[in-house]
């Protein structure tokens, strides 16, 4: 679900996305940063500053589409 959303956010132009994950015990944020260390399409990622979420998500910048 994560490589589909990245693919449609770079399809539609956005520089920089945001996941929820939720804090809970952490399983979900390993496994969304697991896709995104490997992901091409991905610059960055880092927590969230609070007002956006803090560690319960992931900012994600995005490289732009060639072409």
């Amino acid at each position: 679900m994560v490589e589909e959303y990245l693919r449609e956010a770079r399809a539609r132009g956005f520089s920089e996305v945001r996941l929820i994950h939720g804090r809970g015990i952490g399983a979900q944020r390993a496994s969304v940063r697991a896709v995104l260390e490997r992901h091409p399409a991905v610059l960055a990622f880092a927590d969230a500053p609070p007002e956006r979420g803090g560690w319960g998500a992931t900012l994600v910048r995005l490289r732009p589409v060639e072409g």
